[in-house]
């Protein structure tokens, strides 16, 4: 399922300039995942795809799962889970082990990406496809380009395990029906207060994230 690593541990000026362009898709899916966070309250009753199409972090996913009919709610969030993947799996894949330099000076050497990326490599050469299938996100997508673990096992592990979580989420939500529902009408009741905690939620975070980047 793999190929040798790349020997590769500095990248010049036009790799870094082909790195950021990967990047980018990646990091304007982060970034919409604020926008969706702050607009929670104003989409989770009208349009629940939309606010997962922005932000699907689990929480979201359960609530709008809540609000949506399941062949939507599996494809909206399908799309919206894998589409940042190729991506970070191009970025690993064409720069080796260098990712990691590049991330680092991107985001800090204490960054949490990095440190998630660094727990898990020691695991993946012996069940890199059940970590893949398990939690394929950011860092483990950088981690399968990075092991030049190949394209198309890739994509049908990481879909089987995206679809699995979604199926998982949606079960839930519908066992639970009614706390999660009740959950959704007091976001939408205290649309405004919610909104306003979002916001501050988010600054502090981003001052969290900025005061690590500062001190590494």
């Amino acid at each position: 399922m793999t190929e040798p690593e790349l020997p590769k541990t500095q990248l010049t000026v036009e790799d870094r300039r082909r790195a950021k362009r990967l990047a980018a898709f990646p990091v304007a899916l982060a970034l919409a995942a604020y926008v969706g966070q702050i607009l929670t309250s104003s989409l989770i009753t009208s349009q629940p795809l939309v606010l997962i199409s922005l932000n699907a972090t689990d929480p979201m996913l359960l609530l709008a799962a809540n609000q949506s009919s399941a062949a939507a709610f599996l494809i909206v969030g399908s799309i919206r889970l894998f589409a940042p993947d190729l991506f970070l799996h191009q970025l690993g894949w064409e720069f080796g082990p260098a990712t990691k330099t590049y991330l680092s000076n991107e985001l800090g050497p204490q960054s949490a990406l990095l440190r998630t990326i660094a727990a898990l490599e020691r695991w993946f050469p012996r069940v890199g496809w059940m970590l893949l299938f398990l939690i394929p996100g950011y860092p483990m997508c950088l981690l399968a380009g990075i092991t030049r673990m190949r394209r198309v096992p890739f994509v049908i592990v990481n879909l089987a395990g995206t679809f699995s979580r979604l199926l998982l989420i949606y079960w839930v939500s519908s066992v639970f029906e009614g706390p999660v529902g009740m959950i959704v009408r007091l976001i939408s009741r205290f649309s405004l207060p919610f909104t306003f905690a979002m916001v501050l939620l988010i600054m502090f975070q981003s001052r969290r994230s900025m005061n690590k980047s500062t001190e590494s």
